[in-house]
């Protein structure tokens, strides 16, 4: 497919290259974690779970997954997620540290190549992909994110064109984990209530070794630094940092 195929898709108002340069934000990788954390506790989420998943065909194995129980975000709010320097939820007032803005993108981008989002929100869910390699993989410079919506009781499609739906949702079937309708709505289910946001990082950051910065093997029960998994640097210590 050549850009222009991809006209009506949404742009991210950000370079391809401020991608790189925003995942070196964090040398510290439990840094991006928590910044990832944080975005959901300005959601005023009372829940996160932190879990991974096992995916032998992504790279490192696994996916990362950040699921929270916060306010959501209608399609308006999820694309303002790709906008330079701008948050779905920040007032001028606001206090709060990240609300989906900067943060998960500089976050997610340390941790993986790919990130995808699925949020839910006033009788909407809508999906964000925004894949590293997408761009690389068909050579576009600028960066186009898919960003699908559905009624959430009907789960039909929220647009006036579906030809662009049914290019974005090509684009999530062929760059994320996710190959199908079904299994998409599958990750939207996984947000329980009628709000929330899962958050789902994948094709992970290697070390020099080939393996994944993360040590998820060793304890079952939590998720440490590869490197240094005899130190305890722990998810559970990230409300430390």
């Amino acid at each position: 497919m050549s850009l222009g195929n991809y006209s009506s898709l949404n742009r991210a108002q950000l370079t391809f290259e401020y991608l790189h340069t925003n995942s070196t934000t964090h040398e510290f990788l439990f840094g991006a974690l928590a910044e990832l954390v944080d975005n959901a506790r300005d959601a005023d989420a009372t829940r996160i779970d932190i879990y991974t998943e096992q995916r032998e065909d992504l790279r490192g194995g696994f996916m990362l997954c950040f699921l929270d129980d916060g306010t959501g975000m209608d399609s308006n709010e999820a694309a303002s997620v790709i906008q330079f320097g701008k948050s779905a939820k920040r007032s001028p007032e606001s206090t709060q540290i990240g609300q989906y803005g900067n943060g998960l993108k500089s976050g997610s981008m340390r941790i993986g190549k790919d990130f995808i989002l699925f949020t839910k929100k006033d009788n909407t869910m809508t999906c964000l992909l925004l894949s590293r390699t997408f761009h690389e993989e068909e050579g576009i410079d600028e960066v186009i994110v898919p960003l699908p919506t559905w009624n959430a009781r009907s789960r039909e499609p929220l647009t006036d064109n579906m030809e662009k739906f049914a290019i974005e949702t090509e684009l999530i079937y062929k760059y994320s984990p996710f190959k199908s309708e079904r299994e998409v709505m599958e990750q939207f289910s996984k947000i329980r209530g009628e709000k929330g946001t899962l958050v789902i990082i994948f094709n992970l950051k290697l070390m020099d070794n080939g393996e994944p910065e993360l040590d998820v093997t060793s304890d079952p029960q939590d998720i440490q630094m590869a490197e240094t998994p005899s130190e305890g640097t722990e998810l559970e210590n990230l409300e430390d940092l």
